[in-house]
């Protein structure tokens, strides 16, 4: 009994020391970047968010530190089911489904089911086909996937556009974009994929390469991505379980960034966050 209730409190010890530096480390974080890098650059950040989030990760085990950016509660909070809608998404866009843990998928299900029913609806019941499809060498079939619009709309490229704010203050050593920029995203689905209608081009001409990496441990299975940013123009292509992707656009010229209507145009400001804007006809 004695030695239980010593092995029980050394283990409480624990947890609370490992609470405390959490505790600590967040404030650090917030010191060194006190302004939400999702909102314009007016209001204090109170909280840190994960780009990507962690339950974009199978289980929830993250290859290395998730990418932290600084956000106010109300850019913070309120996003989950986007996240979850995300997550749920990607894995079923999977052209190729490596081992995936039932618990896993049934909670991510449940979780989508429950916080964007419509969104899981239209997921589930997509109407798919099977195509041959060569992968490492070997023929096989494999599913063909259509996708709801409302998906994009609702869930997909509200998080996208997320993603893209947060990308740009890491990469840019911590600048904000401001409610003038503009931020334009289009999706590339597993049908576009399997139908050979990727982005090739434009992967190539972008010079940089990002994952979430620490020793060998990587994230390029399930998230990375290619970028390439300049005074006026930056792109970013993130690369999501190996079947999809999604194209980002970020314009200083709101202008310039209107000339292009096929993509969906996002913009932020204090009062009501990232919101979708549409150009002027």
């Amino acid at each position: 009994m004695e030695w239980r209730k010593f092995c029980w409190v050394n283990e409480r010890r624990l947890f609370v020391g490992e609470a405390k530096k959490k505790v600590l480390s967040n404030k650090i974080f917030l010191d060194e970047h006190p302004i939400c890098c999702l909102c314009g650059g007016t209001v204090a950040a109170t909280t840190i968010e994960h780009a990507p989030p962690k339950v974009f990760f199978v289980n929830k085990v993250v290859p290395a530190a998730t990418h932290r950016v600084p956000a106010c509660e109300r850019c913070n909070n309120g996003s989950s089911g986007m996240d979850q809608v995300a997550a749920l998404f990607a894995l079923t866009q999977a052209t190729v489904h490596r081992d995936i843990p039932e618990t896993y998928m049934d909670k991510l299900m449940r979780g989508v089911r429950n916080n964007a029913p419509t969104a899981f609806a239209a997921i589930a019941n997509g109407p798919a086909e099977l195509v041959p499809l060569r992968v490492e060498g070997k023929v096989d079939d494999y599913a063909r996937m259509e996708v709801d619009v409302l998906i994009f709309n609702d869930w997909l490229n509200p998080w996208a556009a997320k993603q893209a704010y947060a990308l740009y203050y890491l990469h840019t050593d911590g600048d904000i974009l401001s409610p003038s920029s503009r931020v334009m995203v289009q999706w590339v689905t597993n049908a576009h994929v399997v139908d050979e209608q990727s982005p090739d081009e434009l992967l190539r001409a972008l010079g940089n390469y990002g994952d979430l990496r620490q020793g060998v441990r990587n994230s390029e299975l399930q998230y990375s991505y290619k970028w390439q940013l300049d005074e006026e123009i930056g792109c970013f292509v993130l690369m999501l379980h190996d079947a999809s992707m999604v194209m980002i656009g970020i314009f200083h010229d709101p202008e310039k960034a209107a000339q292009v209507p096929e993509w969906t145009l996002f913009a932020t400001n204090a009062e009501n966050g990232i919101h979708q804007v549409q150009p002027k006809v």
